[in-house]
């Protein structure tokens, strides 16, 4: 966690004591929701930044959210495990399992649309090294022939077509 300290004789570090409630509260939620499910309406929107020490995706998801990801914890989710340090899940990312590992000190927003409850906390972005512009479109081509070939499979073409989703910008649930 960052000191944002507002004063240098701030010798109990308020601020940084009041994030580290905030978190403790986000991470008891949480585990409440890992043992009991979600109770009604409620789910969670929780961004993080994907190059943070300690956190864990696949290296196709990580090409495809390179700074931040915002994910959702809502009906499809899977072995959603609380720890201290970091929480664990499985979600589905065009219909391929992975398996995530957070943080909680990555953790830069969390929301829960359904009682308009949202934090954000003072993360200071990882350092990355940032690769070139011909890297990355090398990285993205590989990700997505082999995405096209997966697709490729044996699958039935019509279940393909029925699939339809919609995309949804997270802009209204960010601070302005």
């Amino acid at each position: 966690m960052t000191d944002i300290s507002d004063s240098p004789g701030d010798i109990y570090k308020y601020a940084d004591r009041a994030q580290a409630a905030l978190l403790d509260m986000v991470r008891t939620v949480m585990r409440e929701a890992a043992t009991d499910g979600l109770a009604g309406g409620h789910h969670f929107y929780i961004t993080y930044y994907t190059h943070a020490e300690g956190v864990v995706m696949s290296d196709r998801l990580r090409a495809q959210h390179p700074e931040e990801i915002t994910i959702v914890l809502q009906n499809q989710f899977e072995d959603l495990v609380i720890e201290d340090a970091a929480f664990h899940v499985t979600l589905s990312f065009n219909d391929t399992p992975e398996r995530l590992t957070v943080p909680f000190n990555t953790v830069s927003k969390f929301y829960d649309p359904s009682v308009a409850f949202g934090l954000m906390f003072d993360v200071e972005a990882p350092i990355v090294d940032i690769v070139s512009l011909d890297d990355h479109d090398a990285i993205m081509d590989a990700i997505l022939a082999a995405e096209e070939k997966q697709a490729d499979g044996p699958a039935d073409k019509k279940s393909k077509e029925e699939k339809t989703g919609e995309v949804v910008s997270l802009d209204s649930f960010r601070d302005k």
